[in-house]
C-alpha cells in the first residue's frame, strides 16, 4: 500500500499544530487523508498523467524520497519533477484537493486548473508550512498541503526551476454533484439503449395457419 500508517509518522502528528491560511491549510508529516478526502492517485502508475516522472528512493542532487517523519521515508513510487520540468494530473472537479509534498524548494510551483484555478509558487507554500530550503527530513518542508475553492478545480499541474518537485500523493473530495448527476445521466442512457437494443433484437412470435 502506498501510504504506511507507520506509528513513529503518526505520533508525530500530535507534536505539529495544523497551519491555516485562507483557503490553504498545511499538516506537518500528514500522512493520512483528511476526513472526507479520497485518494486521487498515489503514483504507483502514471494514470492520469501528462508526463510520467516517476521515481524510488533517493538519488542525490537528484530526487528525495517525501519524508513521513523524522526518520521515516516514503518507500514506494512518487511523483518527481525534474528541473525545468512539468506533468498536470487530471481529475473529476472538486472543491477540495490535498497534495503531499516532499522537500519542499521555493522554485517548486503547483497550479490548479478549471473555474477555481490558481497557482502557487513553493514560497507561498512555504510562508504557510514555516519554509521551501528544500530540507529533506524537516515537518516545515515534508507535509500535507489542503486546498479549498469557492469553485471546482478538475486538474493540478507541478513545476520546477531546478531538481526536484517530489509529491508522495494527491487527494481530494468526492466529485461535484453536477459530476455524478451527469454519471447517472449517463448510466441511465445506457440502460435506455440496452433495453431498446433488446426489444429491437427480440424476435417476432411466428403464427401458423390451418391448412
Amino acid at each position: 500500500m502506498k501510504i504506511n500508517l507507520v506509528v513513529s509518522a503518526v505520533a508525530c502528528l500530535s507534536a505539529f499544530p495544523i497551519i491555516a491560511s485562507a483557503g490553504m491549510a498545511y499538516i506537518p508529516y500528514g500522512v493520512a487523508l483528511p476526513v472526507g478526502e479520497r485518494m486521487i492517485s498515489d503514483f504507483s502508475t502514471s494514470a492520469g498523467l501528462s508526463a510520467p516522472d516517476l521515481a524510488t528512493g533517493s538519488v542525490a542532487d537528484i530526487t528525495a524520497a517525501p519524508a513521513y517523519g523524522p526518520s521515516t521515508v516514503d518507500t514506494a513510487q512518487y511523483l518527481s519533477i525534474p528541473g525545468g520540468g512539468s506533468s498536470t494530473l487530471t481529475f473529476s472537479p472538486t472543491r477540495e484537493v490535498s497534495v503531499y509534498i516532499g522537500s519542499l524548494d521555493a522554485y517548486n510551483t503547483l497550479s490548479f486548473g478549471g473555474l477555481g484555478g490558481q497557482a502557487y509558487t513553493g514560497s507561498v507554500l512555504g510562508a504557510a508550512s514555516g519554509g521551501s530550503n528544500g530540507d529533506r527530513g524537516a515537518a516545515n518542508t515534508n507535509g500535507r498541503f489542503v486546498f479549498t475553492f469557492a469553485n471546482p478545480v478538475d486538474s493540478v499541474t507541478f513545476s520546477s526551476g531546478g531538481n526536484a518537485f517530489e509529491v508522495a500523493n494527491v487527494a481530494g473530495a468526492a466529485p461535484e454533484p453536477g459530476t455524478w448527476a451527469l454519471m447517472l445521466i449517463g448510466l441511465a442512457g445506457m440502460g435506455g439503449a440496452l433495453r431498446a437494443r433488446t426489444r429491437f433484437m427480440r424476435p417476432a412470435s411466428l403464427g401458423c395457419s390451418g391448412a
